[in-house]
């Protein structure tokens, strides 16, 4: 089998796989995760300064909670992020107050599971968590410097960082009775772990650097009887395990200890759920059930602890090296949990070959590992703040403890966000150009500031031209937001010169620090979403006969019959039609009702008006595979944005598949084009009645039909480049007939429409639409920015403004 052709075997979905395919993948993922395993269990181990008896435990305790994992792919176990915390513990209350502590950990982890906590840990600012993980990278190279050296780890950072140049001396001059010998090995160590990582046989891509590192040094130290120390370990594993007992949990009675504990479990959270998540966004067949993953957390801590060991958490070497060996269900993790305690209960006399040299290099390159360059480069460009937040956490976590290092950047968060909130800046100047101002925004603009930025707004003379700049804000609310609206349409309506915001630079100022600078992997990751936007549009607005798709047609049949209506609700609020909703929706898909209200909930304010009279609420949702929705209208229609509605279709997607997700927007978009039989729907007496309106819709709009007539308006997308605009004509040529692409090249054409698209287009496309055709085409456009954070932007002129706008522009 070539390479290939075996990557495209491990790539095949589960659901094509048999139960005896799925168990033999498994099976071969636990092998390579166990090999994995092992020497980090020992490794951290040794790193804490308990016996490794202790961290073998930890791993055993955290393939076993696979069974009850919220993450069916993550792989727990002792984790180098936890090194500092135990490390400290042992050396200020002794080996005994481990297991309180943990198994205290676990108690909080299960509160916090219970309480439904589970998101909240991965609500930390990410320069938080960036300088937490540095700094215990940090930390762990200095400690373990040593270890590679075969001497013990001194008691703080500085005391380590001072005497590794000392143990260096002595070794290269041999004084003191040092040998070579740990220096070479800790030197080889690293060399075969970078070397292997670069040049390992793709075949054997899934087997990592350490543990090549760890054998083959192993076998050359007991080959050439080398002078260095090696692990400590009982003959019988199970004589080195240290059962809590009563007298053991008076350690608890120490409120440090229990401030530690909390501690303990803030950190493992954290690292658990960060790693959840990775491993979520590199597969699509499972996805991650956060508090059932926090309560399965504290149930390993509760009783590694129990059995003496050291603390568990979700580790992403382990979890990746078991998603790239095949795994597909939790039956991986499990197993290498049993493949562990089979090693340590026959040969445990195996690990007592290994040198401490080599452990504590292998740990050396896994602290260098965690101190992430890119991540720092990252915050950097996404502004000075969140650089100073990095700085105070990591001088806190190195310099004092861990716990004053997440305590200081927190605080540290907050002020930088109370700071954000209250600053607001205007500063206003006259244009190069006669007649033009320009408005500089700084800061937040929220409503607290309106009175201030309304003043502003309306000190400029209604003969100048205003250009507002809102690239430098961090946040700008709704009401700042219909503020300049409503300015923008009294100046039109009065024949005044308009009001242009300059939305654009924001927007590229945002995708700068979410999706990159301008790399060519940062602008490929926009026309995906697009194309799929754009053929969806295309396979229903391209011109057809009345014969369409057969299974198309009958797949919307009955898609929204009586029971998911709701006719005449008193619901006065956008919030109040959810809640109205959330239950319905909630029993077609099987779930409870509080998570499907939380995600319309926060999802609100990215609904869809479709014009007439109509919204459509929407959100996506895990543990669903088919798109639903309840119909509610209102007695009296609500005013939403500068909409009045009075009909609600609230959608509940399948988090995940997009095409699903824009198939069900487009098909009700479709449903709503100004037909009159929507006006059938609002005088239906029952949702029986109700039920047959909307069915006929839903038939007409799945054929493709149209029930309007054919005015047609302008359409001018404008595009942040020519290449952009390229790939759209490509995708709309074929459902619109014919797009003009104007360009730079075409410098006049661009500088006329200028005033209309706004001064900062790149290019735009020019295409004549029907009318009925513009609201969806605007909501799927939106849809997809906010999908792909893009900023395509689309401007509707007809008849009488597209010949004002030309005139005025010329």
């Amino acid at each position: 089998m070539t390479n290939a052709s075996a990557k495209d075997e491990s790539k095949t979905a589960p659901e094509q796989l048999s139960a005896r395919e799925k168990l033999t993948r498994d099976f071969m993922a636990s092998t390579v995760v166990f090999l994995v395993a092992l020497p980090l269990c020992i490794g951290i181990a040794v790193a804490c300064g308990v016996p490794v008896e202790r961290g073998l435990i930890a791993g055993i305790v955290g393939g076993a909670i696979g069974v009850i994992s919220g993450a069916p792919l993550l792989v727990s176990g002792p984790a180098a992020s936890l090194i500092v915390l135990c490390f400290a513990l042992v050396t200020d209350y002794g080996l005994l107050a481990l297991g309180p502590v943990v198994m205290m950990t676990g108690v909080w982890q299960l509160l916090a599971g219970y309480f439904r906590l589970g998101q909240w840990f991965r609500a930390v600012a990410p320069a938080v968590i960036t300088g937490m993980l540095t700094g215990i990278g940090v930390l762990i190279i200095g400690s373990q410097a040593l270890v590679a050296l075969d001497e013990d780890p001194k008691a703080t950072f500085i005391e380590n960082v001072a005497a590794v140049p000392f143990s260096l001396f002595d070794t290269a001059t041999g004084a003191a009775g040092h040998s070579s010998a740990p220096f070479l090995i800790a030197v080889a160590t690293v060399a075969l772990i970078v070397g292997w990582n670069q040049f390992r046989p793709e075949f054997l891509k899934i087997v990592p650097g350490h543990l090549v590192a760890l054998l083959s040094v192993t076998a050359a130290a007991v080959l050439l009887s080398l002078d260095v120390r090696a692990l400590d370990i009982s003959s019988n594993f199970f004589e080195g395990l240290n059962v809590v007992s009563p007298a053991d949990f008076e350690f608890l009675t120490d409120p440090v200890l229990i401030g530690r504990s909390a501690i303990f479990a803030f950190v493992a959270s954290a690292a658990t759920l960060l790693t959840a998540n990775a491993i979520d966004e590199r597969q699509s067949f499972v996805k991650t059930d956060y508090d059932k993953e926090m309560k399965a957390q504290g149930v390993g801590n509760f009783f590694s602890g129990l059995l003496g060991g050291l603390p568990v958490t979700g580790v992403i070497v382990r979890s990746s090296v078991n998603l790239e060996a095949g795994a597909l269900t939790r039956r991986s993790t499990i197993f290498h949990a049993i493949w562990l305690l089979l090693f340590v209960s026959l040969a445990p006399q195996l690990l007592g070959l290994i040198p401490k040299a080599c452990l504590g290099a292998i740990l050396v390159y896994t602290g260098i590992k965690l101190v992430d360059v890119g991540a720092m480069g990252r915050l950097w460009t996404q502004g000075r703040a969140e650089f100073v937040i990095f700085g105070v956490t990591l001088i806190g976590v190195v310099f004092i403890d861990l716990f004053v290092g997440i305590l200081a950047g927190l605080i540290t968060a907050v002020l930088k966000l109370v700071w954000t909130f209250s600053h607001f800046e205007i500063h206003e100047e006259e244009g190069p150009e006669p007649g033009v101002v320009h408005l500089h925004l700084v800061g937040a603009a929220t409503f607290i500031q309106l009175p201030r930025f309304a003043r502003a707004l309306e000190s400029v003379p209604v003969d100048k031209e205003l250009h507002v700049h809102i690239e430098r804000l961090d946040h700008i609310d709704h009401a700042c937001l219909q503020l300049l609206s409503s300015l923008q349409r009294q100046r039109e309506g009065a024949g005044h010169p308009g009001v242009h915001v300059e939305w654009q630079a924001l927007s590229d100022r945002y995708r700068k620090a979410l999706v990159g600078t301008g790399t060519a992997e940062a602008q490929q990751a926009s026309p995906s979403i697009v194309r799929m936007v754009w053929a969806e549009w295309k396979r229903v607005h391209a011109e057809v006969d009345s014969m369409a798709d057969n299974d198309e047609v009958s797949r919307w049949d009955d898609w929204i019959p009586a029971e998911n209506i709701e006719l005449r609700s008193s619901a006065a609020t956008l919030d109040e039609v959810i809640e109205l909703a959330a239950p319905r929706l909630a029993s077609l898909v099987g779930l409870d009702t509080e998570p499907v209200l939380e995600a319309l909930s926060a999802a609100s304010d990215g609904h869809v008006p479709l014009g007439d009279g109509v919204s459509l609420p929407h959100a996506a949702i895990e543990g669903i595979e088919r798109s639903v929705v309840v119909v509610v209208t209102t007695t009296t229609p609500l005013t939403i944005g500068d909409d009045q509605t009075d009909i609600f279709f609230v959608l509940l997607s399948p988090a995940g598949d997009t095409a699903e997700h824009l198939r069900s927007l487009a098909h009700i978009g479709r449903m709503c084009h100004r037909s009159p039989l929507l006006d059938e729907l609002r005088r239906a007496p029952k949702p029986e009645s109700a039920a047959l309106v909307l069915d006929m819709i839903s038939q007409v709009a799945a054929r493709g039909e149209t029930l309007s007539g054919a005015s047609r308006s302008l359409a001018l997308i404008s595009a942040e480049d020519a290449a952009h605009a390229h790939e759209l004509r490509t995708e709309l040529s074929e459902a619109f007939a014919s797009w003009a692409l104007i360009t730079d090249k075409d410098h006049a054409i661009l500088d006329t429409l200028r005033p209309i698209a706004g001064n900062d287009i790149g290019a735009v496309l020019l295409g004549s639409i029907k009318l009925h055709e513009e609201p969806l085409l605007q909501a799927l456009v939106d849809e997809a920015n906010k999908l792909n954070r893009a900023s395509a932007r689309v401007l509707l002129l007809r008849g009488q403004k597209v010949a004002l706008g030309l005139v005025r522009a010329s």
